[in-house]
């Protein structure tokens, strides 16, 4: 018994999925089981989930995706600042038309100071998941001192320390959104900065919609410059109809935003559905904004397949649980936030 409560407190990772080379579903069953029955209190609420290589036939094939640290510079997933299009791009052959490069890719999230109204949607349309801890607005930032990474790559913090929301999550995502074109992206006016920054004009990318404050860097702006100044003098280069390799592209020093507007200056053409090719703007697993997206939706065990649908790496317990709900009070929540305990089915 004592064995039992011991790894119900301290088991935080399966290395048995790796070590056995089990297929995802069969990792997520043994979790599942061991959850059910060695862990107690809040912790047999913890749930599994696979998270699968992407696809071709995913909705967001077309999508590049975009890594960005807090401050909506490009990070890349190597850190680096190189992103990638995981697929061989089937051109049309055919210049992408204003419609295709303005259909973007859905949002899940925004930062507190972004705006939906540059995309006309009435912000009282959409349903978000409150935060699951008391974050409230501070006027001031809190020191290093006041927050701490802890081992299960989750954000602490002291208990009198409040930090500001660093993100609005969306309950479901938000479909069918109409951004930008390159050639509207480019000529936006920026606001001024007692306005609070940024432009009125529709973002350029999906994923998560940034309140366009953060600049690039020198460096950043020598990319799309070069950019530019490659283009033929009709302004645009439409690649021949086929599959072709899309190369890495450097971002960085680059803002999210203008990362999709280098690759967006770079790929023009349209695929053989019709479809533009688009960025997905998300955060790297280190930055503050994406774990606090994770504990949203409290604790979860992460399980990464790869193609062949076996155990990619060791799944581990990401997130955490709302310090301010207990009870039933913390039931509800589970349940309003999308979260039913699988394991009491």
């Amino acid at each position: 018994l004592m064995d039992e409560r011991f790894l119900a407190v301290t088991k935080s990772t399966w290395p048995e999925c790796v070590n056995l080379k089990m297929t995802a579903e069969a990792c997520k069953d043994f979790i599942d089981n061991e959850i059910y029955t060695l862990f107690t209190n809040r912790d047999q609420y913890i749930r599994s989930v696979i998270i699968g290589k992407r696809l071709k036939t995913d909705q967001s094939y077309n999508a590049v995706t975009i890594m960005m640290n807090d401050n909506d510079m490009v990070e890349g997933r190597d850190g680096n600042g190189m992103v990638y299009y995981d697929f061989l791009w089937d051109g049309s052959g055919e210049l992408a038309t204003a419609e295709q490069q303005s259909q973007l890719t859905p949002i899940a999230a925004m930062e507190p100071t972004a705006s939906l109204s540059p995309l006309g949607i009435d912000p009282e349309s959409v349903e978000t998941i409150p935060p699951s801890d008391p974050y409230l607005p501070d006027e001031s930032t809190p020191t290093d001192d006041a927050v701490a990474v802890a081992a299960d790559d989750v954000v602490t913090t002291d208990d009198d320390v409040v930090l500001e929301e660093p993100l609005v999550v969306f309950d479901e995502v938000i479909t069918g959104v109409t951004g930008s074109t390159v050639d509207e992206f480019m000529t936006a006016t920026p606001l001024p900065e007692e306005e609070g920054g940024g432009t009125t004009t529709a973002p350029i990318a999906g994923g998560v919609l940034t309140d366009g404050t953060a600049e690039n860097t020198p460096e950043g702006d020598a990319k799309i410059e070069a950019a530019l100044a490659s283009l033929p003098p009709g302004g645009v280069t439409v690649e021949a109809a086929g599959e072709r390799t899309i190369d890495p592209i450097d971002c960085a020093g680059l803002t999210g935003e203008n990362c999709c507007l280098l690759i967006k200056l770079k790929i023009r053409d349209s695929d053989v559905n019709g479809n533009a090719i688009q960025c997905s703007l998300n955060y790297v697993a280190s930055s503050t904004k994406k774990k606090y997206w994770q504990n949203l939706r409290g604790k979860k065990v992460h399980i990464f397949s790869n193609h062949n649908g076996i155990v990619s790496k060791v799944p581990k317990i990401v997130g955490r649980w709302p310090k301010n709900k207990v009870g039933v009070e913390f039931e509800s929540w589970l349940l309003e936030g999308g979260s039913p305990p699988l394991i009491l089915q």
